[in-house]
């Protein structure tokens, strides 16, 4: 493609600057759709990274309070 006979470099860099756009916009969209951002509520697993054990002391204690 002989680019450079139909546009000047100017409509060219823009062109090239909404192609950019473009691509990162999808790229964007692609990775939400798939990410833990775009997933649901109901699909999401909560991390569950304190111990049931740890929990049961730790609700035990919350009657005690410094001064």
């Amino acid at each position: 493609m002989e680019l450079n006979g139909i546009f000047s470099d100017d409509q060219i860099a823009i062109l090239g600057s909404f192609l950019a756009l473009t691509v990162c916009g999808l790229i964007t969209a692609i990775s939400f759709r798939f990410g833990s951002a775009g997933r649901s509520e109901a699909t999401q697993k909560p991390l569950d990274l304190v111990p049931a054990e740890r929990k049961i002391s730790a609700e035990a204690s919350q009657g005690r309070r410094a001064a």
